[in-house]
């Protein structure tokens, strides 16, 4: 708050090397509706929220920036990202406060996305905004009890699993076939994986087990993969106390030894939402096989 957070003209953001972008602005709304200090920062979460609605077109779309870099971007890239994130920090937001204006927006944006992300899936698929919508789209579907929330999460799912490998590192999401969806990296196998949760509890809310073991199953392999991932014992190559690097999970099983706090953050929160799951009414008729 001290170095990033700034408020002008009523709406406050994240500001970064002279930069606001949305993704940002969510995650610090996100982490304003779920702390245990709400009260005292009460005043500068509406302000962000504000700050989101401050980013939205008239159709629902957002817009990527706050403030623009100065140099060139593509929007619709960083837009896969960042819609799904706002939609949740709005949503998230209207569950810790029951101000009906933020359900209001992010549903009017939701059926933008839903037009743009899921009927014109065969157009405009990028799995990055797979996990995002779908936790949003699972909020809306509590709120609502619209079968098209359900649908689009299936729709979204479904479409994700086409890319988990089952060959060769079984249970990463990298398909050699569609190398425009990027590398092998253990943050999007931890988000696509929470994504994954969420969609297996929306299977069991509506009563299609078929559905449910599909996702507990990919799951499961992901958990797998990215728990190989992990460090656990001391390196002895490496110079650094082990305490360091403990319990971190690396961005991929090639070159690419880095340890980056998403990729741990990521599959803590796919496992806390997998264990809230499998502990719902919901799931207590359900053989989950673990």
């Amino acid at each position: 708050m001290t170095s990033w957070y700034r408020e002008e003209g009523g709406i406050g953001y994240i500001e970064y090397d002279g930069k606001s972008k949305l993704g940002a602005n969510a995650m610090l709304l996100r982490t304003f509706a779920a702390s245990p200090h709400f009260e005292q920062y009460q005043l500068k979460a509406s302000a962000a929220a504000d700050g989101i609605l401050a980013l939205q077109n008239a159709d629902g779309s957002f817009r990527p920036w706050l403030k623009e870099p100065n140099y060139p971007f593509d929007a619709k890239y960083l837009l896969t990202f960042y819609s799904g994130e706002a939609l949740v920090a709005l949503l998230e937001y209207y569950f810790r406060t029951g101000l009906t204006r933020y359900f209001d927006e992010a549903a009017r944006s939701a059926e933008f996305y839903l037009e743009e992300y899921v009927r014109n899936i065969a157009d405009n698929f990028y799995p990055a905004y797979v996990p995002w919508h779908t936790i949003a789209y699972r909020h809306l579907y509590e709120l609502t009890k619209a079968g098209k929330f359900a649908e689009a999460v299936f729709t979204l799912n479904d479409k994700l699993l086409e890319l988990q490998d089952r060959s060769y590192r079984i249970g990463r999401f990298f398909n050699p076939a569609t190398p425009q969806y990027g590398l092998p990296h253990a943050s999007s196998d931890g988000v696509y994986t929470e994504g994954l949760a969420y969609a297996f509890e929306m299977a069991l809310r509506t009563g299609d087990p078929v559905r449910a073991r599909r996702y507990l199953d990919a799951i499961t392999i992901s958990l797998k993969n990215i728990a190989s991932l992990q460090y656990r014992e001391k390196l002895d190559e490496s110079s650094l106390p082990f305490y360091v690097y403990r319990g971190a999970i690396r961005t991929n099983a090639g070159k690419n030894s880095w340890a980056r706090i998403d990729n741990a953050q990521h599959t803590i929160d796919a496992i806390r939402a997998l264990g809230n799951f499998l502990g719902s009414k919901q799931a207590s008729t359900f053989d989950t096989g673990l």
